[in-house]
């Protein structure tokens, strides 16, 4: 039944016939409290079985819906089954057998027999692309611990320090963005899997070795040797702090905001909010600004609006996810990354962001399972090394919790805790963007897309040109000093739903170890070629 009460006069009714012929009995209670009793005869009548099943299938679909999340199997096995259009089907024309396989519908009974032998062939093929898949990541995982295994340098020669102040380091930033863009295809690309559906063959170490041998001459090669040979293997012990750069907003509506008392901050609020009913860009400006006074759950109340606005818009679910953990709310945030799954399957960012979101709020078993999502599926040529960061993720998690856990599913060639002294991750919410990360060390050393591997070690990821990140930084002994992090936004392909795009940075200290200390921020950038100062860290020797 669709509903008890009547619409428009009429009360409609299906269901399932399990034998050939039925009496349909209604008990019909009346408005003066009388009521009677209606019985209709049913047959089992094969030319209007298609109509009243379609019918049926509507009225269930909308009974499920009332508790989607728990039904969503049921609600897809239907609408696949009576070509309905559901949360969880869409509508699509199929001209060839290989059609049906792929979105596994079932075709009509003449190309059933196909259908079952090309089904079976493409489970087989997709269970040996992951086989393929993993031992492919499995070799790049390894390749990755030869680099942390392997000692570096601490020392510069004299003939090869450069002493450069913040202010310079960020102008010869912008006097380089021209040259370095230059040689992006010849240099990048080379290092970059092709963007197709399987996965690339790993190229990181001897590319990694190319570019650390450009950065050095004779002397400085000597004193590499030496250190793999023992003779600078012990670094002094070193603490680390990290210094944000706190982003503001530079609208009106913001500074008023930021200038207003405690007290009368949401008042202000209020009176702005009708002005931009719109505007992603005021609600994570307001709520930045309650946030930094202290005022956590109008913030958490402010940033909810975000979640109103466009329910099936992945981007703008994302920044509120984000911006939910960076908050210190977890919780909250882990069904709204739910929700981001749900939307985009095919990418591995909606797995890995609800796999930190549930390490935040402390269920880590949860979090290991979802995060190892990310590196046992084959994904698009466009996300390279992600399973190489999500690995590094995952790994730290298992080394930090108290927890017992389970990682019986786990590949144990992937279980190794790679420990940095330094990690700093960029990842953000514009699809067909491409954000640069740039780490330059206390010799003005820069580590970015076109120098991976540093002289002291510091390991750059591959470029993410396409979208969303995250691009890592890594680096296991770092020597005192100051270490400087930008952002380079070079461009994007596509209209930003937040009116710019916004990127979020996580620096952390003693990565991986019970010591491991992080924070985050989260701005935006408006123009291409537009590079910021994220933050730095300053590495200082133990008395």
């Amino acid at each position: 039944m669709a509903s008890p009460y009547p619409e428009q006069g009429r009360i409609s009714i299906a269901g399932m016939l399990t034998e050939r012929a039925a009496t349909l009995r209604l008990r019909i209670e009346h408005p003066n409290g009388k009521t009677s009793v209606v019985e209709v005869p049913l047959k089992n009548q094969q030319a209007s079985g298609s109509v009243a099943a379609a019918l049926w299938a509507r009225m269930r679909i909308a009974e499920l819906e009332a508790a989607f999340e728990f039904n969503r199997a049921e609600i897809r096995r239907l609408g696949r089954t009576y070509g309905l259009v559901t949360r969880e089907t869409s509508l699509i024309v199929l001209d060839r057998i290989e059609d049906y396989v792929r979105y596994e519908i079932v075709p009509p009974a003449e190309l059933r027999a196909d259908y079952q032998r090309l089904l079976a062939s493409t489970a087989l093929q997709r269970t040996t692309e992951r086989k393929s898949h993993l031992d492919n990541v499995v070799r790049m995982f390894a390749e990755k611990a030869a680099w942390w295994n392997r000692d570096f340098p601490k020392v510069r020669p004299i003939k090869q320090e450069v002493k450069i102040s913040a202010g310079a380091v960020a102008g010869r930033f912008q006097e380089q963005v021209a040259a370095d863009r230059m040689d992006r295809n010849a240099e990048v690309r080379m290092m970059a899997p092709a963007a197709t559906s399987a996965p690339a063959p790993a190229v990181a170490a001897p590319r990694e070795r190319m570019l650390g041998a450009t950065a050095t001459n004779a002397p400085l090669a000597m004193a590499a040797k030496r250190a793999e040979a023992g003779g600078q293997s012990t670094a002094p012990t070193t603490t680390a702090s990290i210094q944000l750069q706190k982003w503001q907003p530079d609208s009106p509506y913001a500074a008023r905001l930021r200038n207003a008392s405690s007290n009368d901050v949401y008042r202000i609020y209020l009176d702005e909010k009708p002005g931009y009913p719109s505007s992603t860009a005021f609600y994570l400006d307001a709520a930045d600004v309650f946030f930094d006074k202290g005022l956590n759950a109008l913030g958490v109340r402010i940033l909810s609006n975000l979640a109103e606005m466009d329910l099936e818009n992945r981007h703008i679910l994302r920044v509120l996810g984000y911006r939910l953990v960076q908050a210190g709310q977890a919780k909250l945030a882990i069904p709204v990354f739910k929700k981001v799954l749900v939307l985009s399957p095919e990418e591995p960012q909606s797995y890995r962001d609800l796999g930190l979101a549930y390490a935040a709020d402390k269920q880590s078993q949860l979090a290991i399972n979802t995060l190892y999502e990310v590196v046992t599926r084959p994904w698009h040529g466009r996300f390279p090394e992600i399973e190489l960061i999500t690995l590094a993720d995952l790994n730290s998690i298992l080394a930090t919790t108290t927890e017992k856990l389970d990682t019986s599913r786990i590949d144990p060639r992937l279980l190794k805790n790679l420990s940095l002294d330094l990690r700093v991750v960029l990842t953000w919410d514009a699809d067909n963007t491409d954000i640069d990360l740039w780490v330059t060390d206390p010799d003005g050393e820069k580590a970015f897309y076109g120098h991976r591997l540093t002289v002291q070690g510091g390991r750059m990821s591959l470029d993410f040109t396409g979208g969303y990140g995250p691009e890592e930084f890594s680096l296991k002994r770092a020597k005192p000093g100051k270490y400087t992090v930008h952002a380079q936004y070079y461009g994007d392909r596509s209209q930003n739903v937040t009116g710019a795009t916004t990127l979020q940075v996580k620096l952390s200290t003693k990565f991986g170890t019970v010591d491991q200390q992080e924070q985050i921020v989260t701005m935006r950038l408006k123009g291409r070629q537009e590079t910021v100062f994220v933050g730095e860290f300053e590495v200082k020797e133990k008395p």
